[in-house]
C-alpha cells in the first residue's frame, strides 16, 4: 500500500479491475436508474394529463363563450332586420322579446316582456322582420299578451299586392296556415300572390306583409273558393318582435 501510494505501482491493476467490476456495478445500478426513469415518466405523464384536462376545460369555456357570442350576433342581426323592415315615416316601434307561449292548443297567444310601463297599449300591431305577428289584446304593468294571426278567432283586413283586391284573412288554428275568407270564384287570385295589410280595419297600418297564397281550391258546387295562405312572419321561430306605435296613439 505504501509502494502504491508513493510510486503508483498498482494503477494498471486497478484499471483492469475496474473493467471487470463495471458490469457488476451497472447491473446493481440498473434498478435505481429504471426507478428514476419510471418516476420521471410517471411525473411527465401526470403533468401531460393535467395539462390536457386543463386545455379541454379552457376549450369548453371558450366554446361556451363563442356560442354566446354567436347567439348575441344572431339576435343583433334579427334586431337589425326588424328595424330595417319597420322603416315607416308615420310609425315608431319598440323592440320586445317573447317570454312565454300559450300552452292552450285552442289559443294562439304569446307573452312579451314589455307592458304598460313601457307604453304598450291594447290594439298595438306586432310584427317581426318578415311580416305581421298579431295584435296586443291584454296589457299588464311589465308584460303584454298578443293574439297571433293563426288563432281561429282572429281576422285581419288585407289586400293583394298584385292587383289591389281586398279580403279578410282568418286564422285556422294551425301554426303555419291562414285562410282567405269568402272569396268568390270570379276573383283574380294566383298562387304566390302576396297579401299585405290594407289599413282599412283601423288596427294595422297599411303595407305590412301578412302572407302569400299557397293553395287555391275550386269547387264547382260552391260559390266561394278555398284559399290557403302561408304567413310571412316566422310565427313558430322568432324571438324578437316589434310593437308598432301609430301616430294617433302618441298624440292621445
Amino acid at each position: 500500500m505504501l509502494a502504491d501510494a508513493r510510486y503508483h505501482h498498482l494503477d494498471a491493476v486497478r484499471g483492469y479491475l475496474s473493467l471487470i467490476v463495471y458490469p457488476i456495478q451497472w447491473m446493481v445500478d440498473t434498478p435505481i436508474r429504471l426507478t428514476g426513469v419510471v418516476m420521471q415518466y410517471a411525473s411527465t405523464f401526470n403533468q401531460l394529463v393535467h395539462e390536457n384536462a386543463d386545455l379541454k376545460y379552457q376549450a369548453f369555456l371558450q366554446n361556451a363563450r363563442l356560442q354566446k357570442f354567436l347567439t348575441l350576433e344572431a339576435e343583433n342581426t334579427r334586431i337589425r332586420a326588424l328595424l330595417k323592415s319597420s322603416h315607416r315615416d308615420v310609425e315608431t316601434h319598440r323592440v320586445a322579446e317573447i317570454i312565454r307561449i300559450s300552452s292552450d292548443p285552442c289559443q294562439h297567444c304569446i307573452v312579451l316582456n314589455k307592458g304598460a310601463k313601457q307604453g304598450v297599449l291594447v290594439g298595438e300591431p306586432v310584427i317581426d322582420a318578415k311580416g305581421v305577428i298579431g295584435e296586443v289584446i291584454e296589457v299588464q304593468p311589465l308584460t303584454s299578451r298578443v293574439i297571433l294571426l293563426t288563432d281561429a278567432n282572429y281576422g285581419i283586413s288585407v289586400e293583394n299586392l298584385r292587383n289591389g283586391v281586398r279580403g279578410i284573412v282568418v286564422g285556422t288554428g294551425l301554426s303555419n296556415t291562414l285562410a282567405l275568407q269568402h272569396v268568390a270564384n270570379t276573383v283574380d287570385l294566383k298562387i304566390g300572390d302576396i297579401l299585405v295589410t290594407s289599413g282599412l280595419d283601423g288596427r294595422y297600418p297599411p303595407g305590412y306583409p301578412v302572407g302569400h297564397i299557397l293553395q287555391i281550391e275550386h269547387d264547382p258546387s260552391e260559390s266561394y273558393v278555398s284559399v290557403k295562405i302561408k304567413p310571412s312572419a316566422e310565427l313558430d321561430r322568432t324571438r324578437q318582435v316589434l310593437l308598432v306605435e301609430r301616430p294617433e296613439e302618441r298624440s292621445s
